[in-house]
């Protein structure tokens, strides 16, 4: 069961009567935060472990770089394209295409369907749930794809963070969604483990307040 957090309440006049007295709830957005931070961790490797990535692209323009740790390089901490040997990242991007033609599509954006506008909670969480699981990088212990079956209480909560109480979620809400998650945005391509169980587990009153850009259409060319 999920522990809500109490309802806010607006400063009251002094001395006005009891039966007066109005209660203000929450917005949805809280709930939502405090729900994510009541499911257990295991449940998000198993979240993390379909969304994460052996391969991000980053930086094209790195690719010129020879890596040789040259001291006047610009480009010697900047890679065009990281790899790993188990899942690691979760990219921001739902494609990133380099001008020779090298292409990466994240396995979140195999979710929306061509032409797809947005996805309804049940779409949502259907689709999630039917992505490969593989063990990432990051969380201790060893999970197996027969043990990453996802409880629907994780996927309820996994849905309430990333839509923030919508009834539908554009890829480019999830986009946006994920950044946040990025405790560096700037240049930063992929939310790793850290990251992402730190946000998804943060106190409901450490939460950031959501964004009034996310209320806004956003019409996808």
């Amino acid at each position: 069961a999920f522990s809500l957090s109490a309802p806010a309440r607006l400063p009251l006049k002094v001395g006005l009567p009891r039966e007066h007295r109005c209660v203000v709830r929450s917005p949805s957005v809280s709930t939502s935060v405090c729900m994510s931070a009541d499911i257990d961790v295991k449940e998000y490797i198993k979240i993390f472990g379909r969304l994460g990535e052996k391969r991000l692209f980053g930086d094209s323009s790195a690719g010129l770089c020879c890596h040789s740790a040259c001291p006047d390089c610009e480009w010697r901490y900047s890679f065009d394209i990281l790899q790993s040997a188990r899942p690691k990242w979760i990219p921001t991007y739902r494609e990133n295409k380099f001008e020779d033609g090298r292409e990466h599509l994240a396995k979140w954006g195999e979710m929306f369907e061509e032409n797809e506008v947005s996805l309804d909670k049940d779409q949502f969480c259907l689709r999630l749930a039917a992505l490969k699981f593989e063990m990432p990088l990051g969380p201790a212990g060893f999970l197996t794809a027969k043990q990453a079956e996802i409880s629907q209480d994780a996927l309820d909560a996994f849905w309430g963070h990333m839509s923030r109480g919508k009834p539908t979620l554009s890829p480019k809400q999830m986009q946006i969604r994920l950044k946040k998650m990025l405790e560096v945005a700037d240049g930063n391509e992929g939310v790793m483990w850290p990251d992402f169980i730190d946000t998804l587990t943060a106190d409901d009153d450490d939460a950031e307040p959501e964004s009034p850009h996310l209320d806004e259409p956003i019409v996808i060319a």
